[in-house]
């Protein structure tokens, strides 16, 4: 079950899906009456939740009736429905959030039940330098690139100029204060 009331999400994730050599049967709910009708008639084995407004009160719906439901919320912004309560939320609930875009990398590691909520004890700084990331690793897929907590920069091998102007006008855009090395690594301030 999906649900997300933007067509071509929901179209990209049904593709990735039809990847997988097993039969997997999706329903997709656009509106707060559509997934609170499919709930209460089917019982799911995972439940996907663009997490906007309507996406937290399905979410809040769906765990008054069953609060063990394995949900995934997938997030563009640093929230939580645990107010970050990481060691709460992973003990009594089955949520997990998804940082957006959601990849195919991120799609076997759920259904392989391998997957761990991505914004686990991240500061907004983390979560957002997660996101850019994903980004980068969607337009860019050739591009090896990791953000290094450690020392607080994103490694790359090779990055090409056109990737360094991408990656620094997210980092812009999310005012996130950077230093590009003369290697064209990226040093987080």
């Amino acid at each position: 079950m999906i649900y997300n009331n933007n067509s071509a999400e929901f179209e990209k994730f049904c593709s990735m899906i039809e990847l997988y050599p097993i039969n997997i049967i999706v329903d997709k709910a656009s509106s707060y009456n559509d997934i609170i009708y499919l709930t209460k008639q089917n019982q799911y084995e995972k439940i996907f939740v663009d997490y906007d407004d309507i996406g937290k009160k399905i979410v809040n719906q769906i765990l008054k009736k069953n609060p063990k439901q394995k949900i995934f919320l997938m997030n563009e912004n640093f929230e939580c429905p645990m107010e970050k309560d990481c060691y709460t939320c992973r003990k009594k609930y089955q949520k997990n959030i998804i940082i957006k875009p959601l990849c195919q990398n991120q799609l076997t590691k759920i259904l392989s039940r391998k997957f761990t909520c991505e914004s686990e004890n991240l500061s907004h700084k983390e979560f957002t330098l997660e996101k850019i990331k994903k980004k980068v690793q969607q337009k860019y897929p050739y591009l090896t690139f990791d953000y290094c907590k450690d020392r607080d920069s994103f490694l790359s091998n090779n990055i090409s100029t056109s990737a360094l102007v991408y990656v620094t006008d997210l980092l812009n855009k999310h005012q996130i204060e950077f230093q590009v090395t003369h290697k064209n690594q990226i040093l987080i301030n």
